[in-house]
């Protein structure tokens, strides 16, 4: 089966991540401010510097020796990010995160920015987490240049209609979804299946995390290990997503998936 050709990248969680890259020639999804206080100001010029060393090491800059911005994407901060909170003061600390994050890759010269939803269920209803997520999201991106794009993640989302509607609600150019298909797998409700999110998702997203699991948890596994069929995935993804769709493995032992990827999707 053919599929479309896709921008692959590697999640630097991964295991040897950077040997991989350098193996295959593929991108790089930098995990480095997940946790939000390698941001903070004693931190992240450290931060910087490393990155900019992977990307070296990886091959992956241009002739003047900037980090290539088609080779790499960023992954932002996932702790304590909660765009539906009630509390004021967690809705500015979550802002001051994001922003940093924003700083951050624009410093390194880059323009994709990956963040969680944030959505808790239990806690909130999913008309609230909508309503304030849009406010969250629109603020957030006043500021921010036209080449940048922000990837809004799902992660305990439960069904892909909330996230639709928190981008249509935001109606920015600039701001897609990111489809993780390993979390989608392990919390959506029984109705759907992940090949369901894809086809109602599909306008909207621009970027992907795979991985596969069982649909019992988020277990991070080889793509090929799991209940889905990843070639069926990508083919829904050919009927109705982008063609610029990228995707990032996510997979922790991750060098056969990253392989197979390459040798049938990758450019």
């Amino acid at each position: 089966m053919e599929f479309i050709n896709r921008q692959i990248y590697l999640a630097t969680f991964s295991t040897n991540a950077l040997k991989v890259i350098k193996k295959y020639g593929c991108g790089i999804e930098y995990n480095q401010f997940c946790i939000s206080s390698t941001l903070d100001d004693d931190k992240v010029d450290r931060s910087i510097s490393a990155m900019r060393n992977e990307a070296k090491g990886c091959n992956l800059t241009t002739e003047d020796g900037a980090i290539d911005p088609a080779k790499a994407v960023v992954h932002g901060p996932f702790t304590e990010i909660i765009p539906e909170a009630i509390d004021k003061m967690a809705i500015d600390m979550a802002m001051t995160r994001v922003n940093q994050a924003y700083a951050a890759v624009r410093r390194l010269g880059l323009n994709r920015l990956v963040l969680h939803s944030g959505y808790i269920p239990f806690m909130y209803f999913k008309e609230w987490h909508a309503s304030q997520s849009i406010k969250f999201w629109n603020k957030y991106m006043e500021d921010k240049a036209e080449d940048f794009t922000l990837y809004i993640e799902n992660v305990l989302d439960d069904e892909p209609q909330n996230l639709i509607d928190i981008v249509r609600g935001i109606d920015d150019p600039r701001v897609k979804l990111c489809l993780d298909i390993g979390h989608a797998n392990a919390v959506t409700l029984p109705e759907f299946t992940v090949y369901d999110w894809i086809e109602k998702m599909g306008p909207y997203i621009g970027h992907f995390h795979f991985h596969n699991n069982d649909g019992t948890g988020d277990q991070h596994g080889p793509i090929m290990e799991g209940t889905m069929d990843i070639e069926q995935i990508l083919s829904t993804i050919d009927d109705y997503c982008s063609a610029d769709a990228t995707i990032t493995v996510e997979s922790r032992d991750c060098d056969e998936s990253v392989w197979w990827l390459m040798e049938n999707v990758g450019k």
